[in-house]
């Protein structure tokens, strides 16, 4: 199966591109699969986007400043 991904920033034409797409035999419009927290949480860890503490209290220590 052969996928084509669009990237339509007027709300007007992509209403119309999918009336149009719908009528086409054999081609069908799916909705794309959102990320799960934990698939979100990973890409975070990957990133360096995490914060290390070593207690409660500097937990929030930390979210204070």
């Amino acid at each position: 199966m052969t996928q084509l991904v669009l990237n339509i920033e007027d709300p007007k034409a992509a209403a119309a591109l999918k009336k149009i797409i719908s009528m086409m035999n054999g081609i069908s419009i799916s909705k794309p699969k959102r990320k799960t927290s934990y698939e979100r949480a990973c890409e975070d860890i990957d990133a360096g986007r995490i914060t290390y503490c070593e207690s409660v209290e500097d937990m929030f220590d930390k979210l204070n400043s």
